[in-house]
């Protein structure tokens, strides 16, 4: 059917993701992209339980390059997560399209990382990797939770830059 959801989340999948997020938009599984993720067997398992009832499918950046069309083929709707901005740049290079929206979830604080907000903390690449999302023609919207209202790249950016 399609992707009814495509969002960088840097825990991945979660309460607000099975709980908020899946009562807003259609749903029958979860593609997770990052090679970070599919290699660790233990943070595999932990995603799985977290996924409860939806089907769940982990995948690297290059096996992603199949599986989402495979995904949008199939009569299933899927949210397409993953834990950095930069490999939704990356699938978005190689021609992967997850539709025209990239909704972007809890980013949290790190080293190097400017603090954009609440769970919002980005950092050059992320900075870079937006941009190119939005280069590409996909619109950037940060929003935690369903309700919330939506910030753009725009409005981020100019915060971030802001910040010297």
């Amino acid at each position: 059917m399609t992707i009814t959801l495509a969002r960088v989340d840097d825990r991945v999948i979660h309460g607000q993701t099975t709980t908020r997020w899946t009562k807003s938009r259609p749903v029958q599984g979860i593609l997770v992209v990052g090679d970070d993720i599919a290699q660790d067997e233990l943070r595999k398992k932990v995603l799985k339980a977290a996924a409860g009832n939806l089907k769940l499918g982990i995948y690297t950046t290059e096996q992603a390059i199949e599986s989402i069309p495979k995904g949008k083929q199939s009569e299933k709707n899927f949210f397409l997560i993953s834990n950095s901005p930069q490999t939704f740049a990356e699938l978005v290079k190689l021609g992967v399209d997850f539709g025209k929206q990239l909704n972007v979830g809890p980013m949290n604080t790190r080293e190097g990382a400017k603090v954009l907000g609440r769970t919002v903390a980005i950092d050059q690449k992320d900075y870079e990797a937006f941009e190119y999302i939005t280069s590409k023609g996909i619109e950037v919207l940060f929003q935690l939770l369903p309700d919330d209202d939506s910030k753009s790249w725009e409005a981020m950016k100019k915060k971030y830059d802001s910040l010297g």
